[in-house]
């Protein structure tokens, strides 16, 4: 047998129980539950029923694979990870053993026999960041960090501690509370990506959205530092939260994350969740908030759910950012990830395609469209505003580049989309 048939395992936890094991052989995952997980725990997904004690994956239906799978980084962050630890970016099992102890969500992949450490914090110092920062790409944030760990998604990005103030890394057992990003790294094309996260963040408050609080940190290069809703506590008294991002509850691959994303997709997640009610309009007023600020990037893997005592709950809202502002003047002619109605580009949104959206989705549409004036409403005051608070300055220094693109935002997208509902600035 050579080494790329030999059986690979990992041991699954989450916080001090023991869930089951993740196996490979032969290009197939396979998940198995303990017996004392299966008795009193609960599944892992929909499609990984613990009543199923083992689930083997097949040739073309990976529902375990697919599920570990989006615990990593795309696209350019799994590349960098990847050469940096020496493992083939194609071998996300050999990714999952080196990362496991702190991936995207609850769960810790441990190596059988593997023990962690305690819970310890490592301070993080601005200069050490500021001096990651600048390796970028050619290290990963975590390079130096003593904890390797691995978050899902495209953008490079570090789980970290913020308590009182101060940067820590977590260490061992330590769960982290917030994640951290720096600007884009191709700055050209995507210039100010931390405080265009953070505006657009901060508008989706002023306007009743559920969102984590966020905030923008120069070490002195700025950082997006937006706290973890899948973590409760602070400092070491953080505990780890189960949650799934769309992808996995509805067991897609993570390509697929912009290809399934459908009506009929939405409507599956608010089938699964406890609220489906709430949960449909919560998902409208997502959707129609990324069209009025332009969020080209709005996908099944931008939406998540936490568990709950009596089901899957919508977790708030992360990952909101104008990239249309980045296509200006053309920023209309961009595709939408979930069509509404006829529309397939933001310039031919018109009032029925949102109304038809609604219904494809379970709204009605005279009460879609009242969400839609209301947020419109909103986004139109609250966007000057959140401008306004950027630009005197109060609590930082206001950079020109920074300020330019936030009213870019403004009097571009947003006003370009307002314009398309009969709504005016």
């Amino acid at each position: 047998m050579n080494n790329a048939d030999a059986p690979r395992s990992l041991e699954l936890w989450l916080e001090s129980r023991r869930v089951g094991e993740l196996r490979e052989q032969g290009n197939l995952w396979v998940l198995a539950y303990d017996q004392t997980w299966r008795k009193d725990g609960f599944d892992l997904s929909p499609a990984l029923p613990r009543s199923a004690g083992e689930i083997v994956d097949g040739g073309s239906q990976r529902p375990v694979q697919w599920f570990f799978d989006n615990l990593l980084p795309e696209e350019g962050g799994r590349r960098l990870i990847a050469s940096d630890a020496g493992i083939d970016a194609a071998d996300a099992f050999g990714l999952l053993q080196r990362f496991g102890p702190e991936s995207a969500g609850a769960l810790t992949l441990l190596r059988p026999g593997q023990q962690l450490p305690g819970p310890a914090l490592q301070p993080l110092t601005d200069a050490e960041l500021s001096t990651r920062i600048r390796a970028l790409p050619r290290q990963p944030l975590t390079h130096d960090a003593p904890k390797r760990m691995s978050l899902a998604g495209a953008q490079h990005k570090l789980a970290v501690v913020l308590d009182e103030g101060r940067l820590w890394e977590p260490v061992g057992t330590a769960a982290s509370t917030h994640i951290l990003k720096p600007d884009h790294e191709h700055v050209d094309d995507y210039p100010h990506s931390a405080v265009n996260a953070w505006f657009c963040m901060q508008l989706a408050a002023a306007c009743g959205l559920p969102v984590p609080q966020v905030a923008v940190r120069r070490v002195p290069e700025p950082v997006y530092l937006v706290r973890r809703f899948d973590r409760l506590g602070d400092g070491l008294q953080a505990q780890r939260r189960y949650a799934l991002d769309g992808c996995q509850l509805l067991s897609l691959d993570r390509v697929y994350k912009y290809q399934q994303a459908t009506s009929g997709n939405l409507r599956a997640l608010e089938r699964i969740s406890r609220m489906p009610a709430a949960t449909r309009i919560a998902l409208l007023r997502w959707q129609l908030f990324n069209f009025l600020i332009g969020n080209s990037d709005a996908h099944l893997k931008n939406l998540s759910f936490l568990r709950g005592a009596n089901g899957w709950e919508l977790a708030p809202h992360y990952d909101l950012l104008s990239t249309s502002v980045y296509k200006a003047p053309d920023w209309g002619l961009e595709e939408l990830v979930f069509p509404m109605g006829n529309a397939r580009r933001y310039a031919s949104i018109r009032r029925n395609d949102v109304a038809a959206f609604g219904d494809s989705i379970g709204v009605p549409p005279k009460l879609a469209l009242r969400h839609l004036d209301e947020l419109a409403i909103a986004i139109r005051r609250e966007s000057h505003a959140v401008l306004q608070t950027y630009e005197q300055g109060a609590t930082h220094a206001v950079d020109a580049g920074e300020a330019r693109l936030l009213r870019q935002i403004v009097f571009g997208p947003v006003t370009d989309a307002l314009k398309t509902v009969a709504l005016s600035l």
